[in-house]
C-alpha cells in the first residue's frame, strides 16, 4: 500500500507490501526487506534484512493520521496519510475569497455531507468519495458558506472535477 509521510513541510512516498519474511518497504524509490516484531504495547524491533541493523521503535498514536515516533534518542513527529488525502489536504490558500474541492482522482461520491449555504469550519468533511476500493473524506481548508454543490451520491467523477465551492 502506497502512504505519504510528512514531516514537516517534506512529504515521502512510502510503499509497504507484506512479505513471507516480514514486510518490503520502499522508500524514495529504494527497497528494503523489514521485520518488525512488537514488543510491549506500543514498542517494537526494527530490523533491516538482510544487513540486520535492528532499531528499537516506540511509537504513538495521535490522532488518526500523527504519530510519534522515537528511534533511540530521536523522536519524530510524522503525519502518515493515504495519497488521496495528501492531494487533498495538501498546501491551499487561506485568503478570502473563493475556494473550489475538487476530486483529486477518479471516483464515486459517496456522500455528500453539505448543502448550499451550509456555514463550514476549516477541516469539516464536505464529500465522501470512493476511490482505489477506499473511502476518502474530502474536507474544506478554511471556513466559510457553501455557495455550490455540484455532485450528488452515487455520482462518478473525473480527476479535477470541482465538487463543492466555498466563498
Amino acid at each position: 500500500m502506497k502512504w505519504i509521510v510528512r514531516s514537516g513541510a517534506v512529504d515521502r512516498e512510502v510503499i509497504v507490501e507484506p512479505t513471507a519474511e516480514g514486510f518490503s518497504v520502499v522508500l524514495d524509490g529504494e527497497a528494503h526487506d523489514v521485520d518488525l516484531v512488537r514488543l510491549d504495547g506500543a514498542l517494537a524491533s526494527l530490523r533491516m534484512l538482510p544487513e540486520s541493523m535492528s532499531f528499537e521503535v516506540a511509537y504513538r498514536r495521535q490522532t488518526r493520521t500523527a504519530w510519534r515516533l522515537a528511534v533511540g534518542e530521536r523522536e519524530f513527529g510524522l503525519e502518515v496519510l493515504a495519497p488521496i488525502e495528501a492531494i487533498a489536504v495538501g498546501g491551499g490558500s487561506e485568503s478570502a475569497g473563493r475556494s473550489r474541492i475538487e476530486a483529486p482522482i477518479p471516483g464515486k461520491v459517496v456522500a455528500v455531507k453539505v448543502e448550499m449555504g451550509d456555514h463550514v469550519e476549516a477541516g469539516q468533511p464536505v464529500v465522501v468519495l470512493e476511490a482505489m476500493k477506499m473511502e476518502n473524506e474530502l474536507t474544506v481548508e478554511r471556513a466559510g458558506v457553501v455557495i455550490s454543490v455540484h455532485v450528488e451520491a452515487g455520482g462518478i467523477v473525473e480527476a479535477g472535477a470541482v465538487l463543492v465551492e466555498i466563498e
